[in-house]
């Protein structure tokens, strides 16, 4: 008789922090709206479509040759020197590969030994101690929370845990605050992490959708000589959602993440990079400035819902997201199952981010500004479902 393999997970996988929708209950119960469709408000959407008319070849679908990656590769150089005046180097400091999570898991994998002492921010997502904990790493925290304003607490980076950590992750713009790092504290931060040793990765996925000027860690004086930037070409030029991504920076680094890269299927079409060199000839493009648009009509819906919801809008202005306080000190994660369950309206609650965000919601602005008022409308109508739920609290 044969008998049935056993095998455990791997330790590191019980150690993953929970996902953004692990609040979710895994059966879902009737909603007492019955057959009402799920509104969704948390999850970062790209609207951008592709094109109607667009007839794709066999032959477009081929693997892009070196030849045209590399001419990628120069047209972003031309772009980072058109932005924030900085040379780069388009054969040893710009990485062309996957989408942003795979990006920072392969960086993560060329520069993180078991046990070594990563810099991740906690409020941030889940992504940064994911990628340190498949790697191996110890993630240690640094601060973003009301008691900072928001703005991140790069104190430990002088502690005895400074001097032995190999890496940061940073994320500006902040997902879900909003906080982006002016180039003060840009330079300051190159300056400590150069004095201590520590590479700096900045996920700069929101950098287009600001709605400010773009403020870069590269682009900052001496930012390439301690760290990368990694963007994706769907966010960044307005184009449809793609599973790619650029990085740009240090060549140390960018050669680390490029021979790590090799560990995946790398394929990347000729259509890609037809399609990302348009998106930089035009940008900023016009599908950017009208998902701008879009999210300016929806954060006026979202402020209206959370009046409605006594909440407390205390993010920055600048970013395709809601941060917001909770009345009464709230639970984050009932408050959101709440909306869930009662309302079908999908929020997320701060817990996911970290400790730091205990009583505080995330909305995505992304969602269209009339799922905002559908959401409105169905809440109001039966406010007293989540009126009860709070005096049951107390």
């Amino acid at each position: 008789m044969i008998k049935k393999v056993l095998i455990d997970k791997a330790n590191r996988t019980y150690q993953f922090p929970p996902d953004l929708f692990s609040f979710l209950p895994d059966n879902d119960k009737p909603s007492l709206i019955k057959k009402t469709e799920l509104i969704d408000l948390g999850k970062f959407n790209w609207n951008i479509p592709f094109d109607k008319d667009l007839h794709i070849s066999s032959d477009s679908l081929q693997k892009a040759s070196s030849g045209k990656i590399q001419l990628l590769k120069e047209a972003i150089s031309d772009w980072i020197y058109e932005q924030h005046k900085i040379k780069i180097n388009p054969k040893k400091e710009v990485y062309i590969g996957g989408g942003i999570s795979q990006i920072l898991f392969s960086t993560a994998l060329a520069y993180i030994d078991p046990g070594d002492l990563i810099f991740v921010p906690e409020l941030g997502l889940p992504l940064y101690r994911k990628v340190t904990t498949a790697a191996g790493g110890e993630p240690v925290s640094y601060a973003l929370s009301s008691k900072t304003d928001w703005k991140p607490d790069f104190k430990k980076l002088f502690t005895r845990v400074g001097h032995v950590s190999r890496l940061l992750f940073l994320n500006s713009p902040h997902n879900p605050t909003g906080y982006t790092l002016n180039q003060s504290e840009l330079e300051h931060l190159v300056a400590t992490a150069s004095k201590e040793n520590i590479a700096v990765i900045n996920d700069a996925a929101y950098q287009s959708v600001t709605g400010q000027q773009n403020i870069s860690l590269v682009g900052t004086k001496n930012g390439k000589r301690i760290g990368i930037e990694v963007y994706s070409f769907s966010y960044q030029f307005g184009l449809p959602q793609l599973p790619f991504g650029f990085a740009v920076g240090s060549k140390e680094l960018i050669e680390g993440l490029a021979q790590s890269a090799t560990l995946f299927s790398n394929h990347i079409p000729k259509y890609y990079i037809d399609l990302a060199l348009e998106g930089i000839r035009k940008f900023p493009s016009d599908n950017i400035s009208s998902v701008k648009k879009e999210i300016l009509k929806s954060k006026n819906e979202a402020e209206k819902l959370f009046e409605l919801l006594n909440i407390e809008n205390i993010g920055s202005n600048i970013l395709p997201f809601m941060w917001g306080k909770l009345s009464k000190r709230k639970s984050a994660n009932k408050f959101a199952t709440q909306l869930f369950r009662k309302y079908r309206v999908l929020s997320v609650p701060g817990t996911v981010f970290g400790n730091n965000g205990e009583g505080f919601l995330r909305l995505s602005l992304t969602a269209p500004p009339t799922e905002y008022q559908q959401a409105y409308s169905r809440i109001q109508k039966k406010l007293s479902l989540l009126t009860k739920s709070d005096e049951s609290d107390e």
